[in-house]
């Protein structure tokens, strides 16, 4: 690699690269030898050399892991929404995945550490969420995973690379709704989250942990899910509330418990945002509203 007063770490590293016997291992080693290079003006080419073997490396451990499995399986759909990631390079998506959920992603600088899918499941309150983020090599069947999911968050840290990923959702006739996220805002000036100030974008920091909670309520508004508990007269409300569409009816919900449900009903009685007193009698086609509680009487 020639002399650039390499620290010991680096050259402990280079060592097992040059001996590694596998690609896969050359990956590992390739990586800690660009963690621990020295980061000065003199090693600025060597530097770029091995970032750019890192990433020729990956892609093609990639398209030999996809020739020897033959096309992936699609991600099974689980929880009551599902949301996707999608960003440029280095936009922060794993920092995002890995503060919103249980998920442990593999967070870098390095381009195109994220290989494939990875999923986490986000919990807003009683909605499990299944939130998975998607390389930035995206490719048909990846883009098909966004295009059924019922919402995506455009993650990106300038304005050229918002109007990419708006240009490539476009071209693929992606209609889910989105939320355009500004990431990294800590390393922003002023004068480029400004650019913003007129676009529907949530400003954060992945890294910072900045307005992440804002974020989740965004999310929660446009999944288009509410929460309502049900109670048996005379007894407690469910701990666990049930799922269901935003605007759904008495009569929705009822059939989401049994199907013979609204053949069987008689009346019901409300508490919550959409009672206009507590324990206000309705009928089927009442219009249910997050955290509302009710109970039903049935033949």
């Amino acid at each position: 690699m020639g002399s650039t007063n390499q620290s010991f770490e680096y050259t402990k590293a280079e060592a097992k690269y040059l001996t590694a016997s596998s690609d896969e291992e050359k990956l590992v080693f390739l990586e800690e030898m660009i963690r621990t290079a020295p980061k000065h003006k003199s090693s600025e080419k060597m530097l770029a050399n091995l970032k750019t073997r890192y990433v020729k490396l990956k892609k093609a451990l990639e398209k030999e892991r996809a020739k020897k499995k033959g096309r992936s399986v699609g991600i099974k759909k689980e929880g009551d929404a599902r949301v996707v990631i999608v960003g440029p390079v280095n936009s922060g998506k794993s920092s995002l995945l890995a503060e919103l959920t249980n998920a442990k992603p593999k967070i870098s600088e390095i381009p195109f550490t994220t290989i494939r899918p990875e999923i986490g499941t986000l919990d807003l309150e009683g909605i499990k969420i299944q939130l998975i983020e998607l390389p930035a090599n995206l490719n048909k069947e990846l883009l098909s995973t966004a295009k059924t999911s019922d919402l995506i968050l455009v993650i990106i840290t300038s304005m050229n690379e918002l109007a990419e990923m708006i240009a490539l959702l476009k071209n693929e006739n992606i209609a889910t709704k989105k939320i355009v996220i500004l990431n990294k805002t800590d390393l922003l000036n002023e004068k480029e989250i400004n650019t913003f100030s007129l676009l529907p974008v949530i400003k954060i920091s992945a890294k910072e942990k900045k307005e992440l909670n804002r974020l989740k309520d965004e999310i929660f508004k446009n999944i288009g899910l509410i929460r309502v508990c049900t109670k048996e007269p005379g007894k407690k409300p469910s701990e666990k509330p049930m799922i269901i569409k935003k605007d759904s009816t008495i009569k929705e919900m009822a059939e989401k418990i049994r199907k013979d449900f609204p053949d069987r009903f008689i009346k019901a009685r409300i508490w919550g945002p959409s009672a206009k007193f507590a324990g206000q009698m309705v009928g089927l086609e009442h219009i249910l509203k997050d955290k509302d509680t009710v109970e039903l009487y049935l033949k």
